[in-house]
C-alpha cells in the first residue's frame, strides 16, 4: 500500500496496523498526514519545516481519528498551512512562546488566588486552613515570585522560618515540626496544580528534606479528667459559646470544625439527629449523628446566645445571653477553641490536652466497656476504605441503630462520671463496665 492515499473514510477506517508506527500522507495536502500506531489508533499529524533554512522538522498532533473527522482535521490543517506558508509562522515555537509568556504572568500569590477558586469549586473543606497556612508562611517568603522561579531554597527558607518561629511560641506543637509538616502538605498540592497547568516542570517542594513530623495523638482523658473537664468548663473565664462547643465535641465526638460550622438546618429535631451532608464531611460521605441527652441539653442552653445566627455555635464572647441575638454571626474560629484549652490549662488541672483529644476520649472509652469497634468507627464517621455509589449514596440510614447505640452507651458513662459530687466518688473502668453490662445496652 502506498503511504500518499485519498483521506476518505472507507480508506482510512481500513487502514491495518503493524508492528510498526506508520504514516499515510493524503493525496494533493503536503505535510497532512495520518499516524497508524501499533495498537490501532490513528491520529491526523501536520509536518512542516521551519527555520532560517528550514532545517527544523516540526509535527504538530490535530486530533485522534474517528473523534476527528477527516473533515474537522483537514480545516485545521489548512489553517496551520496558512500560518506556514503564507504568514511564515512557526506554530510550534508561537504556542510555546505563549506557554512561557503565560508562565511568566503568574506570581505565587497570584496563583493561590487560582488554587482558592478551584479549592472552592470542588468544596474541599480544609481551604480556610491552608488560606491561612499561606498567607502566614507561603506569600511571606515567596509570594512576590514568579510560580516558575520558585527553587527548593526557597521552600528550604519556608519550613527554616517555622521551626524559628516556633522556638518563640511556647505552646507550638513538637517544636513547630507539626506546622512544618502541614505547611509543606499544602503548599505541595499548591505547586502540584501549577504542574497539572504546566505553569512549572517539577514541583519544588519534592526536591528537599522534610524537616517536619506527624502531629498524630494518642492522648485520652481519664474519667477523672473527663470529670474535670465537664465540670470546669464553664466556670472559667471562657465564653459560654464556646465552651458549650467543647462540651459538645466531647458528647458528640465529633470533630472541632464540623462542630463549630454546625447549622440550625442540620439539627433535626424529631429524629434527634444531627445531619452532616458530603460536602461538610472530612471523607466526603453523608454523617447522620444521633444526639443524646447531653446535646440535646447544650443545643438548648447554647440557643438565647445563637438562636438568631445560622450556627449552632455562632462566634460570640458574649458573657451572657444578649436581650437581641445577633443573626449575622459567623461560625467559631478555628482558634477558639484549642486557645481556651491553652488559656486555662492550670483551672483545669489537665496537662497536654487539646480539642481533638475529646474525640479520641469518647471513642476510647465506649470499646473500653465492650461496645464493638464498628459502633465507634461509624459515629467517628471514618472510612472503611471502600468507595462504592451503594455505599456512599444509597445506604445513609442504615447505620443509625449502631451509631445510637453508640451515642447511649456514651451518655450512660458520662452518666456514671460527670455527675458524680467529686472525683473521689468516680467508677473504675471495671466497676463502669458491669454497670453496663446491667444497664442492657451492649
Amino acid at each position: 500500500m502506498s503511504n500518499t492515499i485519498k483521506f476518505i473514510d472507507t480508506v482510512v477506517r481500513n487502514i491495518k496496523p503493524i508492528t510498526k508506527r506508520q504514516t499515510f500522507w493524503c493525496y494533493g495536502c503536503p505535510g497532512f498526514g495520518i499516524r497508524v500506531n501499533p495498537n490501532g489508533s490513528k491520529v491526523f499529524v501536520f509536518k512542516y519545516m521551519s527555520g532560517e533554512n528550514k532545517e527544523i522538522s516540526r509535527w504538530i498532533s490535530i486530533g485522534k481519528y474517528p473523534e476527528w473527522t477527516i473533515r474537522q482535521a483537514r480545516k485545521e490543517y489548512d489553517e496551520l498551512y496558512e500560518q506556514v506558508y503564507q504568514y511564515g509562522r512557526d506554530p510550534v515555537a508561537d504556542k510555546k512562546a505563549e506557554e512561557e509568556k503565560r508562565k511568566a504572568t503568574y506570581s505565587v500569590s497570584a496563583f493561590i488566588d487560582v488554587y482558592v477558586e478551584y479549592a472552592n469549586l470542588k468544596g474541599k473543606a480544609s481551604i480556610k486552613e491552608e488560606v491561612r497556612v499561606f498567607n502566614l508562611d507561603v506569600i511571606p517568603i515567596m509570594g512576590n515570585k514568579k510560580i516558575n522561579e520558585i527553587t527548593a531554597d526557597d521552600i528550604d527558607k519556608m519550613q527554616s522560618r517555622i521551626l524559628k518561629r516556633a522556638k518563640k511560641t511556647a505552646n507550638a506543637t513538637r517544636s513547630g515540626k507539626v506546622a512544618v509538616k502541614n505547611s509543606l502538605a499544602y503548599t505541595t498540592q499548591l505547586f502540584n496544580l501549577a504542574k497539572k497547568k504546566r505553569l512549572i516542570e517539577n514541583n519544588p517542594v519534592m526536591e528537599i528534606e522534610s524537616l517536619g513530623a506527624s502531629g498524630s495523638r494518642s492522648r485520652i482523658l481519664s474519667f477523672e479528667e473527663i470529670w474535670k473537664s465537664w465540670n470546669r468548663f464553664e466556670m472559667l473565664s471562657v465564653p459560654p459559646v464556646t465552651a458549650k462547643a467543647l462540651k459538645f465535641a466531647l458528647v458528640t465526638m465529633q470533630r472541632s470544625v464540623e462542630v463549630r460550622n454546625m447549622r440550625h438546618g442540620a439539627f433535626k429535631p424529631d429524629e434527634n439527629v444531627w445531619q452532616m451532608e458530603r460536602h461538610e464531611t472530612k471523607n466526603k460521605t453523608m454523617h447522620r449523628v444521633p444526639l443524646n441527652r447531653y446535646a440535646l441539653e447544650l443545643i438548648e442552653e447554647v440557643a438565647p446566645y445563637t438562636g438568631a445566627s445560622p450556627y449552632i455555635f455562632g462566634a460570640t464572647r458574649a458573657m451572657s445571653p444578649p436581650k437581641k441575638p445577633n443573626p449575622d454571626l459567623i461560625p467559631l474560629g478555628i482558634t477558639a477553641m484549642p486557645q481556651a484549652i491553652r488559656k486555662n490549662r492550670k483551672a483545669l488541672d489537665i496537662a497536654d490536652f487539646c480539642p481533638h483529644d475529646l474525640r479520641r476520649t469518647g471513642a476510647t472509652w465506649i470499646t473500653a466497656v465492650g461496645l464493638p469497634k464498628l459502633y465507634a468507627r461509624l459515629i467517628l464517621n471514618h472510612s472503611d476504605g471502600e468507595r462504592d455509589v451503594t455505599g456512599e449514596v444509597y445506604i445513609q440510614y442504615s447505620y443509625d441503630f449502631e451509631k445510637r447505640r453508640a451515642a447511649q452507651v456514651w451518655e450512660f458513662i458520662l452518666d456514671q462520671i460527670v455527675t458524680c459530687e467529686t472525683p473521689k466518688d468516680i467508677p473504675t473502668l471495671d466497676e463502669l463496665r458491669e454497670r453496663v453490662k446491667k444497664s442492657g445496652l451492649l
